[in-house]
């Protein structure tokens, strides 16, 4: 009886644990290439991170 409870529970707690681990990377880069253009450390960490290739924002392709 355990075992067919635990087939429809849903995902495993590791698996739940590394989605909501991906989703704070995720708003994390996306914060950090928000403030690149006013923040110099976040501009830096962009440049690091990339490589050097980013030479602009959205606007500036």
């Amino acid at each position: 009886m355990k075992a067919m409870a635990d087939e429809g529970s849903g995902p495993s707690f590791l698996a739940r644990l590394v989605l909501v681990l991906l989703g704070v990377a995720f708003l994390g880069a996306a914060w950090v290439w928000h403030r690149k253009d006013t923040d110099p450390n976040a501009a830096r960490l962009v440049e690091r991170v990339s490589g050097g290739r980013v030479h602009g924002g959205a606007a500036n392709p």
